[in-house]
């Protein structure tokens, strides 16, 4: 077949070198072309694909294109543009995007945080039909995985890419043997839930009255280090000074001071009451700047 993949990051690039060795014939890839280094344009330029702007999808003349170039299938990896009717209407065999969560539970953006924000046990990432709604397209295949208790928004996106381009090498090779036997599973969605981009627990700040659960899980959601977060960094205020904690602990100590109050050191971390246990704090970021925990927080003090 004659392939349009439209694609970003890790996995973009993991796809582009799928469909470079196998047997349909990539006649463009669209991405962000402006970026350098390691990146899906320039892997794809390196290897003499053609390569046009991502955005174009959005535009409705660019069906013409597709329609002249006889493309039969869209792949859309990890790029973010929503892609009008038209494109959609002008390729054959279908359009088609890799999503990284369940669905239709998880539509939407930042679905490993969210998922790991609402503890849960596992996740899932789709392949599914690309519709004119967001996310709402028929189900080709999907694949499940753990989430582990110290799971982070890091590390459960690369579960997602590592399953994802599995789905995707079936796929292809089903594509290619035979295209009839692709099946696809309508969607519940009635048990749809969407997260848009803006969507962010309690506007990126900690609740010190929740569980300590919850806050670590918060803060392991957030955590895509060294990259950056699409929820930031967890927030918290000690009177006007602004805080960001990096990494928690549970302890297995309850307590039952006011939550946010800073309590003796555990470990060599500083212990923060919650509204079961003491969670454990080490490093944080002040302006900017790496500080241990203990240099600032004092028995007594209270976060908000």
């Amino acid at each position: 077949m004659n392939i349009l993949l439209i694609a970003e990051e890790s996995a973009g690039i993991q796809t582009l070198r799928l469909l470079a060795d196998s047997h349909h014939t990539l006649k463009s890839v669209l991405c962000d072309t402006s970026k350098k280094g390691t990146s899906v344009a320039s892997i794809a330029t390196k290897n003499g694909f053609n390569i046009q702007p991502a955005a174009l999808v959005k535009d409705p003349s660019f069906a013409g294109w597709l329609l002249d170039n006889n493309i039969d299938m869209l792949l859309n990896v990890h790029s973010l543009f929503v892609i009008c009717p038209e494109v959609i209407e002008a390729v054959k065999f279908g359009a088609f995007n890799l999503h990284p969560g369940p669905l239709p539970n998880y539509s939407g953006l930042n679905a490993p945080s969210w998922a790991i924000y609402n503890l849960e046990k596992e996740h899932r990432v789709t392949l599914h039909q690309i519709e004119n709604s967001i996310d709402s397209g028929d189900i080709i295949d999907e694949a499940k995985f753990p989430i582990s208790t110290t799971e982070t928004g890091l590390s459960l996106s690369a579960k997602c890419v590592k399953h994802g381009l599995q789905l995707i090498r079936t796929f292809l090779d089903r594509v290619q043997s035979n295209p009839g036997s692709i099946t696809r599973s309508k969607q519940d969605l009635s048990l749809r839930t969407y997260y848009s981009a803006k969507r962010i627990p309690n506007a990126g700040r900690i609740q010190w009255d929740s569980t300590a659960e919850k806050i670590d899980a918060f803060v392991r959601a957030c955590n895509y280090s060294p990259f950056q977060s699409p929820w930031g960094t967890p927030r918290t205020s000690k009177g006007k000074i602004d805080i960001s904690i990096l990494k928690t602990e549970i302890s297995d100590l309850s307590c039952n001071e006011t939550p946010g109050t800073i309590g003796k050191t555990v470990n060599e971390k500083t212990a923060v009451a919650t509204r079961d246990y003491w969670i454990l704090v080490n490093r944080c970021l002040i302006d900017g700047n790496h500080v241990d925990a203990d240099t600032f927080l004092k028995p007594g003090d209270l976060l908000i």
